[in-house]
């Protein structure tokens, strides 16, 4: 026997993908596995101990009162009650975007890889 990071436990069984299968299905979150949000019409993933996705109020949500948005990552607060990396642009007080240190304005967010 094998531990899941070195090969054990049940594999998706979508062509080509060998991401451990999720919660008693045989398939990986990415191809329809696990949890599922239960608001009608909607496929995405639940999330937690929730039945619901982020944008159904599932998982963790920001501590500010009257807040009800998603917290960051395994913080408390939600991007724009304080968490995360602010735009370093004088006079912005935005969030970074894409892993860089501005905001989409001040030249932040991923870029296009391609030449010209």
């Amino acid at each position: 026997m094998f531990c899941i990071a070195h090969g054990g436990g049940t594999r998706c069984q979508a062509d080509g993908c060998s991401k451990l299968a999720r919660s008693g299905t045989i398939f990986c979150v990415a191809h329809g596995g696990g949890k599922r949000c239960q608001a009608d019409g909607y496929s995405k993933s639940a999330i937690g101990s929730t039945m619901s996705c982020i944008a159904h109020g599932g998982g963790k949500r920001c501590k500010a009162d009257g807040c009800s948005k998603s917290a960051i990552g395994s913080t408390l607060f939600c991007v724009f009650h304080g968490e995360g990396t602010r735009c370093q642009a004088d006079g912005c007080s935005t969030s970074a975007r894409g892993g860089t240190l501005y905001y989409c304005v001040h030249s932040g967010g991923k870029r296009c890889q391609v030449d010209g």
